[in-house]
């Protein structure tokens, strides 16, 4: 059995807000991919009937084909002058707290 998750192939209708539909790139990317039967990651793959079995006869795409999840990019030296900039803050607030418990000594 062959599966195409093609759940991110689509583009928005441009005066119905909730309707989407298939442009010609979407609609090709589909029947390259069924014609070819090839599995590519994220999009399409060619499930036994094993596999099927195994899941209980479930015939969920995304069971068989996840959808790549697009991945954050975290600039590690911006985020580590952040938590410095947060450790000097909370320095400063605990030495002023340090500095009002000893006056009420």
């Amino acid at each position: 059995v062959f599966f195409i998750n093609a759940s991110r192939e689509f583009e928005q209708h441009p005066e119905v807000r909730k309707l989407n539909r298939l442009g010609d790139e979407h609609i090709k990317n589909i029947v390259e991919a069924f014609r070819g039967f090839t599995d590519r990651e994220g999009f399409s793959k060619a499930v036994s009937l094993d596999a099927i079995r195994e899941n209980d006869y479930n015939l969920n795409v995304t069971l068989y084909v996840f959808p790549e999840e697009e991945v954050e990019h975290i600039d590690v030296y911006k985020e580590w002058e952040e938590l410095a900039k947060i450790e000097a803050e909370l320095a400063e607030v605990e030495k002023r707290i340090k500095g009002y418990l000893e006056e009420l000594k």
